[in-house]
């Protein structure tokens, strides 16, 4: 079996602070939409649940969790790296010590001024990652390993998100009309996020945050191509 690294920019001192910065404001964003109770990411109704029951803080659920899932994913050949390591922590930390100075206002406007700065807070924070480009989350580590075995990136993508958001909802996690709300603005949130960041969100990008029409792997598949078109043309220059 070949095990791979998620390709990406080289690990530098730019890239490691895009990462973490990317990872803290995930982790803040998430905290304000815990707080909210007015829905979380799918990701997150499974970590707020698995916090629950084990009578731990969601930091550390979702630390385990994704150290789980890269256990999982490394005998089918996806290994993580150190942006996968920084990111881990980065998320981890900052939701617990995000969410321990927030609290759980009662006012329902308070709850939704939280939601509100919460999701877009999110979508930089990925959009950070995006371009740092040294490490993946744990659903697109899976999400990886699935497409690894030829299946179509949108299929995979929403199984996972589907399986995550079914057991952490069986579980008793923080599932609202929030979680629907924030699978809607995500992806037009991250888009434009990385235009700001002149970023413009191309396939490569697109895959990285959960895509919308290509695979990853695709880009790859069509390099290798690309080079196997260059060896052939060379060839049949030498030939003529």
């Amino acid at each position: 079996m070949r095990f791979r690294r998620v390709p990406g920019r080289p690990v530098g001192p730019r890239t490691l602070a895009l990462a973490a910065v990317g990872g803290v404001l995930i982790g803040a964003g998430a905290a304000a939409m815990i707080a909210s109770d007015l829905g979380v990411t799918p990701w997150d109704v499974l970590t707020t649940a698995v916090a629950d029951r084990a009578g731990v803080s969601v930091g550390v659920s979702a630390a385990g969790l994704s150290v789980l899932v890269y256990a999982l994913c490394a005998p089918l050949g996806r290994l993580p790296g150190w942006g996968n390591a920084v990111l881990l922590v980065a998320v981890s930390g900052a939701v617990d010590g995000a969410l321990a100075l927030l609290g759980e206002p009662d006012a329902w406007a308070g709850r939704a001024l939280l939601y509100a700065a919460g999701v877009p807070v999110v979508c930089l924070g990925v959009a950070l990652v995006v371009v740092a480009d040294i490490g993946v989350g744990p659903l697109e580590m899976a999400m990886l390993v699935a497409t690894d075995r030829a299946v179509p990136l949108v299929r995979a993508r929403v199984v996972i998100e589907a399986t995550t958001l079914a057991v952490g909802t069986a579980l008793g996690g923080a599932l609202g009309l929030g979680t629907a709300g924030f699978a809607l603005a995500a992806g037009p949130l991250i888009a434009g996020w990385l235009r700001l960041l002149g970023a413009a969100p191309g396939p490569r990008r697109l895959s990285a945050v959960g895509g919308e029409e290509l695979e990853p792997g695709d880009g790859e598949v069509a390099q290798h191509r690309e080079a196997e078109g260059d060896d052939d043309a060379g060839h049949e220059r030498r030939v003529g």
